[in-house]
């Protein structure tokens, strides 16, 4: 199922040549310069996966907590969660999709997440700039 989808995301958005699942079992999708997704299968379902940004290293408390507040209910994260990466150098977006779906589906899910990530890089950049979220 996936490899129809992707091959069909890839279509539309003229994405050549097409990625292809690496020896880690993902797809590293490259949208445009710095937007890079980890699409995996779940078999049935699709996740993603991407760097918000580097994990800072002042006030990681207090941004924290803000961030708990995101992902409360998914209420401003579009159900997608915010996390840290296995080796805590990142923030990262993942969303989990454990369930068959139209490419639709998978295509507005897609850009659902992207606007998520493109929108959390801002505000913890503005964060670090006012000391405040949303």
């Amino acid at each position: 199922m996936l490899h129809d989808i992707f091959t069909q995301l890839c279509t539309e958005l003229d994405i050549q040549p097409i990625p292809v699942m690496n020896e880690k079992k993902f797809i590293p999708f490259t949208i445009a310069p710095g937007i890079d997704i980890e699409v995996r299968d779940l078999d049935p379902g699709v996740s993603l996966l991407s760097h918000i940004c580097p994990l800072p290293d002042r006030r990681r408390e207090d941004l924290f907590l803000e961030l708990m507040r995101a992902n409360f209910l998914g209420q401003a994260t579009g159900n997608a969660r915010i996390g840290i990466s296995a080796d805590e150098k990142f923030l990262t977006l993942s969303l989990g999709m454990p369930y068959e779906m139209s490419y639709r589906a998978f295509r507005e899910s897609f850009e659902d997440f992207t606007n998520f990530l493109l929108h959390w890089r801002g505000e913890v950049e503005k964060f670090y700039k006012q000391d405040t979220l949303l």
